[in-house]
């Protein structure tokens, strides 16, 4: 998979779990941090998060 799946991923699964507005702002934040890790960060990452 590469970066930008990985990070759709992750941060889809995140929505997933939390439906509210204050949430909204959350994710956005922490898919800025997703976009500054590194493809094998995000990989694992993906694996607790998905798993």
């Amino acid at each position: 998979m590469d970066k930008d799946h990985l990070i759709e991923l992750i941060s889809n699964s995140l929505v997933y779990e939390s439906k509210n507005s204050d949430s909204n702002k959350n994710l956005s934040d922490f898919k800025n941090y997703l976009e500054r890790l590194n493809l094998e960060q995000l990989r694992t990452m993906s694996k607790e998060f998905i798993l």
